[in-house]
């Protein structure tokens, strides 16, 4: 494994994008370059695989005293179990790092947990990203079969919005903007009770993002009133549903139903097939006491498939030093983190 050249890191997302998996957003330049704001120091990587490579995106943190620990978010972007084994080797050999955190988008099942474990993988004590089960929409088809695949009420509701008088559009990444989505944001964390990140985080890589082609924010109003926003992000044939908010005024209308809508259909017309609405409750613990139930209840309206990848997993190269992250330092980081910052380590 070694650095990306300079002539490689020009065009790092069309690697990233040539990757086994597809490509993944968390994996591009830009996102390497906005968690260099937060603490990490990106590394671009490319390393070997069977018959081609992958481009890896790690962000790297160093632990005074420990070495360093590095999280490959959503990644490495390979396609199994035996191609992320065929980096394990390269990524265990890195100096001065005492544990990589990686979380490919491998799906989850007894048999690939197994396999991980084999490959010298231990499970993380929680995963980093919510990510781990999530619905993902099957968008290539036109308006009228597309539509016809959601659920009835979720049907009954799009319509309804637009029958109202709802307006979507697709709108830039402001300052006003921002400010406008943060509050919607805001009032929704407020009702559901969910940790928020601060509002500079949130402007940080939307603008990058926006900047970069892979972001697109969009409002939802009524007679001028704004009820509903949402960031999506996009990378080649993926969108990711990434932040959401709505006021409670005009319920009724089902405004968030038709924001939705607009945006699939907006990203279809962008080359986007696969709409991952990013967060629902595992299989196994989908009741109504979980806390991304609601969630759920929502996004199944437009497909009820759960998807579940197998989360973050810890290479180990120094167990001792990783045991006194894990059960000392990281606890301390987390913490001052979200009192200094009212932020997440990650």
């Amino acid at each position: 494994m070694r650095e990306a050249t300079a002539y490689e890191l020009t065009g790092w997302d069309e690697l990233v994008l040539r990757n086994p998996d597809g490509g993944q957003i968390l994996q591009t330049r830009a996102w390497g370059e906005f968690k260099r704001r937060h603490g990490w120091l990106p590394a671009y990587l490319v390393g070997d695989l069977a018959g081609g490579r992958v481009a890896m995106l790690a962000l790297r943190r160093r632990v005074l005293g420990v070495g360093e620990l590095w999280y490959v978010p959503k990644g490495p972007g390979v396609a199994n179990v035996e191609q992320l084994g065929g980096l394990v080797e390269q990524l265990r050999s890195q100096p001065r790092v005492f544990a990589v955190k990686v979380e490919p988008e491998i799906e989850d099942s007894a048999d690939a947990a197994a396999a991980l474990t084999r490959i010298g993988l231990t499970k993380s004590r929680r995963d980093v990203q919510i990510t781990r089960a999530t619905i993902i929409v099957d968008i290539a088809a036109g308006d009228d079969e597309l539509l016809a695949s959601f659920k009835p009420k979720t049907r009954y509701n799009i319509r309804l919005a637009a029958r109202r008088g709802v307006l979507v559009e697709p709108v830039p990444a402001s300052d006003a903007n921002v400010d406008a989505m943060y509050a919607l944001m805001a009032a929704t964390r407020d009702r559901a009770g969910f940790t928020l990140r601060p509002k500079s985080y949130f402007r940080g890589y939307w603008q990058l993002q926006e900047a970069a082609g892979q972001g697109q924010l969009f409002f939802a109003r009524l007679d001028g009133q704004l009820l509903a926003g949402l960031f999506a992000t996009f990378l080649g044939s993926k969108a990711w549903y990434k932040d959401g908010g709505s006021t409670k005024a005009h319920a009724d209308v089902m405004a968030p139903h038709l924001l939705q809508w607009e945006a699939m259909r907006w990203l279809r017309a962008r080359g986007v097939t696969g709409y991952d609405l990013v967060a629902v409750p595992p299989r196994a613990k989908l009741r109504e006491d979980h806390p991304l139930f609601g969630l759920y209840r929502f996004k199944s309206g437009f497909s009820d498939h759960i998807t579940e990848f197998v989360g973050t997993w810890d290479l180990v190269s120094d167990a001792r030093r990783f045991a006194l992250w894990e059960r000392a330092i990281e606890r301390v980081a987390q913490q001052w983190t979200l009192r200094a910052h009212h932020d997440l380590l990650y």
